[in-house]
């Protein structure tokens, strides 16, 4: 059972880290993605900067201020919907 819960949240990961590569070739924007499990690491870089990503402190001082979407955010966004 572990097994194929590692599977599907493996396959999910994929398929999220292809979607950003998409929205970024297609569209031109720059993406960074970080997905931590356990731990781990992995990330994505549309761009192969060093000062990409920016710190959460940069992202902070941008004008105009950031959109911060949160879990508790999206939860809010699928109870509408419904």
């Amino acid at each position: 059972k572990r097994k194929r819960k590692n599977e599907g949240i493996n396959r999910r990961r994929n398929t999220l880290i292809k979607k950003a590569y998409e929205l970024g070739e297609v569209d031109g924007i720059d993406i960074a993605l970080i997905i931590c499990k356990n731990g781990r690491y992995t990330t994505y870089r549309s761009m192969d900067h060093a000062s990409w990503p920016p710190s959460m402190a940069e992202i902070q001082r941008a004008y105009p201020l950031p959109k911060n979407i949160l879990p508790q955010d999206m939860k809010k966004r699928g109870s509408k919907n419904n």
